[in-house]
């Protein structure tokens, strides 16, 4: 059995709904092929935790393209926020949280009980990095050259400068050097590693809801959020395919022409745009030695440290939720602390001293209460990949150890678990982050070596994230192909 079409996007998840959306508005025969039984991806509520559903993936969204949103006229469809701006919360052990939101000058009030100093040029530092950022997004959002001389030496100074080292020369308080290190721990960075501050020089550049360095929560959780972008894809005319996993791709020499299911189906396509990982795309889906032997060779590096997630359901609302519902509570210590727990995690330990990020999604989004329980997401960082113990038996101790983290900050906290379910790391799903991979162009991380398959998920993007503009630009370059244009 067999079937055609203009072109198929592979995965049903925010990414490759936008890139549908897009190719489908202009004309184009587009069916999405997605494996599992609903759309959403990794932002589908599949956990059970007691009587609620969660995603795998993000509660939050902090690099959603405004592009995306105003294209796709995702408001319109009912694209709402519950939150717009969650401030940052670093919790201490000793002292008051640091509540480091959008106002600098009360930010900076909170902070000058740990460091006058700190306080005094915090508002200065932000307005100076935020300037930067921006800068920056020609790189990042427009593919383009960055003009300012200047601009270009402090890029070139990031693009060699670990998250510590710059954090130690902007900040003297351990308590402000954590809680800005954690959003720098992404996809098994270690806040040593050399460029690793580019990163925070993107997390900076983004925008949620027309403000920067801005997370939102949207209103209904991210389940809500790709049933607008399902809604924006069908409404184009594209045609969505649940329970159709791909098993590979059909190539002609070294064109695809095509998928074949898991099923025996073949659909043909001139283009294909994979939601996929890079890894997972060319070594999984393509023929052998397809990718070529150096990308093969590169795509089978692991990355050295990853993430998870710890979701609990409680029987009331712990202390530091109930005072700011809103925040984005930060559990970090020690910026010593991260750099240890990396090298951890690396050796493939668990670290003993974990880094959390926590969310309380029913505080804040009223829409997703169910009697009197109450969600906290938390996002743990460095995990180890592979443990020598493995996963399964590893996941009750990381359960514990981050109980005990809560429990010391919100006593009581144990005794109100009703439910809790440990999200452990899938690492066949992502690829390494290098600061090549943060610097390159958008052609270089879109493209494959196999002609007429882009990629158009979060290996596209320069950091792991549900932000479309790499579907947005894959969709752009698919369109060109489709009328005879360059690649």
């Amino acid at each position: 059995m067999s079937s055609a079409a203009d072109i198929l996007v592979i995965g049903a998840g925010p990414h490759g709904l936008i890139a549908a959306s897009y190719l489908a508005k202009a004309g184009l025969r587009v069916v999405v092929l997605e494996a599992e039984a609903a759309v959403g991806g990794s932002c589908a509520n599949t956990v059970p935790v007691g009587d609620f559903a969660v995603p795998a993936g993000p509660q939050s969204l902090y690099a959603l393209d405004p592009g995306v949103v105003k294209d796709l006229k995702l408001v319109r469809l009912g694209l709402k926020f519950a939150v717009r701006d969650m401030p940052l919360v670093g919790m201490r052990s000793e002292g008051k949280p640091l509540v480091l939101g959008r106002d600098a000058h009360a930010a900076a009030r909170a902070i000058a009980a740990s460091s006058p100093r700190d306080a005094e040029r915090f508002a200065e530092f932000r307005r100076h990095f935020f300037a930067l950022a921006r800068a920056l997004r020609a790189m990042w959002w427009e593919d383009g050259e960055l003009g300012d001389a200047a601009h270009r030496d402090e890029l070139r100074r990031l693009a060699v400068t670990g998250t510590a080292a710059f954090l130690d020369t902007a900040f003297e308080s351990p308590a402000v050097k954590a809680a800005y290190a954690f959003d720098a721990l992404a996809s098994g960075l270690s806040p040593a590693d050399s460029g690793s501050s580019v990163l925070l020089a993107w997390r900076a550049a983004q925008e949620m809801c027309g403000l920067q360095g801005a997370v939102a929560i949207p209103r209904g959780g991210m389940t809500a959020f790709v049933n607008v972008l399902a809604s924006a894809a069908q409404a184009a005319g594209a045609e969505i395919r649940t329970d159709a996993r791909v098993a590979h791709l059909l190539l002609s020499g070294q064109s695809v022409t095509g998928v074949a299911l898991a099923s025996g189906e073949e659909v043909t396509a001139s283009c294909v745009l994979s939601s996929l990982s890079r890894r997972r795309t060319l070594l999984q889906l393509a023929p052998t030695a397809a990718a070529g032997f150096a990308t093969s060779q590169q795509l089978s590096r692991m990355p050295q440290a990853t993430e998870g997630k710890l979701v609990l359901a409680l029987s009331a609302a712990p202390g530091f939720a109930a005072a700011q519902p809103t925040g984005r509570f930060i559990f970090a210590e020690r910026l010593e602390g991260a750099i240890a727990a990396h090298a951890e995690a690396r050796a493939g330990r668990l670290p003993s001293e974990l880094m959390l990020e926590v969310v309380a999604p029913t505080l804040t989004d009223y829409s997703l209460t169910a009697g009197n329980t109450h969600l906290l997401s938390v996002l743990v960082r460095p995990l180890p990949i592979s443990p020598a113990e493995g996963w399964p038996q590893l996941a009750p101790r990381l359960a514990e150890a981050v109980l005990s983290i809560l429990d010391h900050h919100a006593p009581g906290l144990r005794a109100s678990v009703l439910a809790a379910n440990a999200i452990t790391p899938n690492m066949p799903e992502r690829d390494p982050l290098t600061v090549a991979h943060l610097l390159a162009g958008w052609r270089e991380r879109i493209a494959t070596p196999i002609d007429g398959l882009l990629l158009c998920g979060e290996a596209a993007e320069p950091v792991p994230a549900v932000s479309g503009r790499a579907a947005r630009i894959a969709a752009g370059l698919a369109l060109a192909r489709s009328k005879g244009g360059a690649r």
